[in-house]
């Protein structure tokens, strides 16, 4: 048995959300990045678990979706602190840290659990995993989460005008290293 440790550094993950409804377009489609990663590997052959840890602290907007290009000057500072404090206070309410386990028998498919304190869901993901020598090991993927899967209520504009999309994009490229 193997065991790799998350490179914090060299890791990267994203969450993109989208408005939809009658005023989507008066809101803002967002890219949320953590900036804030711990995590860790078993390797046994083939087979693999792993953890990762997301502390709701670390959960930083980015900036501003335009189709799948970012504008991370869109918003005010003011803007970003109020979302910010939104997704920690209202959609992740009493969560501290996002505890993610994902296992598999294949380097190319994961059956992966997302914990936040209202609920958990399970999801499936394809997964590119490659060598970056001395030992490391960079996995790539993307997946959909649903926010009421995890049990996190409808995220609305004043009177309704627009909602959160209910699925979530998550984007990783994580790199691993061996202990010690």
């Amino acid at each position: 048995m193997k065991e790799l440790h998350l490179d914090p550094a060299a890791s990267r993950l994203t969450i993109r959300t989208r408005a939809v409804g009658m005023l989507a377009r008066l809101a803002h489609d967002l890219e949320i990045a953590a900036s804030e990663l711990r995590g860790r590997a078993r390797l046994d052959g083939d087979t693999w678990t792993a953890e990762l840890s997301i502390p709701a602290t670390g959960l930083r907007v980015a900036g501003v979706l335009r189709g799948d290009s970012l504008d991370p000057d869109a918003l005010s500072a003011g803007d970003r602190r109020d979302i910010e404090r939104r997704i920690r206070e209202e959609v992740l309410r009493g969560t501290e840290v996002v505890e993610v386990r994902a296992s598999g028998v294949a380097r190319d498919r994961a059956e992966v659990r997302v914990q936040i304190a209202s609920g958990s869901a399970a999801l499936a993901t394809r997964l590119s995993a490659s060598d970056r020598g001395e030992g490391a090991v960079e996995v790539a993927g993307g997946c959909q989460l649903s926010m009421a899967a995890l049990g996190v209520r409808e995220v609305k504009g004043p009177l309704g005008a627009f909602k959160v999309r209910d699925e979530l994009e998550i984007l990783f490229e994580l790199t691993l290293r061996p202990a010690g």
